[in-house]
């Protein structure tokens, strides 16, 4: 009975023992991947536009800021002041009574071409700066006719630097185009202003509140001024991003009543 015992009990150990080696084993094993990964995290090598990049993106988030507040333009030049800032006319005329005509009909191409005369200077910087950095550190960069593009999709503005091809040996990734995105909500704003400039040019004025029935993120602030002058502002709550635009569309006269006769001097 006791060798029984005996040998029960050395099975048990022994079990115990495989079982530790089994679970010491396990945890030398995960804590080599986890090592393993840290080292090749360490080892691979960044994207090499990252900077560039960033160096971009500065410059475009004062260009979007700048457009949101002045209608779309960088230098508004038909304008009302309004807040300290001077907004665009999208929609004006100067005359009593009468619709407005559209300023800017393609108003999305509009504020992409603002955007891109905007960075380009400072954007063709980091592209030289980006250059030097990458052939110091063995990158092939070849150069053709550079580009500079700008494009507003549904939550983001793209930058697009084509022209450049940089490689470094053969296995690696060839870039032959930069794309980088900016989160904005500039496109909605841009078709919820077309929209609302269409209604002021055919028919003088909008409900704004029927915006707000179909984006339930968006509120349209309408603000009309002495002279017949309207400040819209379009926002969005959860992102607060805003976009002011002014129209100008069947004015009234200062101080003249409905139903009374204007008669031009």
């Amino acid at each position: 009975m006791r060798g029984i015992l005996a040998g029960n009990k050395k099975a048990q150990v022994t079990l115990f023992i495989i079982l530790a080696i089994v679970i010491v084993g396990a945890i030398l094993l995960i804590s080599s991947a986890r090592i393993r990964t840290s080292v090749t995290g360490i080892f691979v090598p960044a994207d090499p536009f990252t900077k560039l990049q960033d160096c971009v993106n500065s410059k475009l988030q004062e260009g979007i800021n700048l457009v949101s507040e002045r209608g779309g333009s960088i230098n508004p030049l038909n304008g009302i002041e309004y807040q300290g800032n001077k907004i665009e006319y999208l929609c004006y005329t100067n005359q009593y009574y009468q619709t407005c005509v559209m300023q800017q009909p393609l108003l999305r191409q509009h504020i992409e071409r603002e955007l891109v005369e905007y960075i380009k200077p400072e954007a063709d910087k980091c592209i030289t700066t980006a250059i030097e950095n990458l052939r110091s550190k063995g990158y092939i960069v070849n150069e053709d006719k550079r580009n500079i593009a700008i494009e507003l999709v549904p939550d983001n503005v793209i930058v697009k630097i084509s022209g450049l091809t940089v490689t470094k040996d053969s296995e690696s990734k060839k870039y032959s185009q930069l794309e980088t995105k900016y989160k904005s909500n500039l496109y909605d704003f841009a078709m919820i202003a077309t929209s609302i400039l269409n209604w002021e040019a055919r028919y003088g004025d909008v409900e704004i509140t029927t915006y707000m029935s179909y984006y339930p993120n968006i509120i349209v602030d309408k603000q009309v001024q002495s002279d017949g002058s309207k400040i819209y502002t379009i926002r969005n709550i959860v992102d607060r991003d805003k976009f002011s635009f002014a129209t100008r569309s069947l004015a009234w006269p200062s101080g003249l009543g409905i139903g009374e006769i204007y008669t031009p001097k």
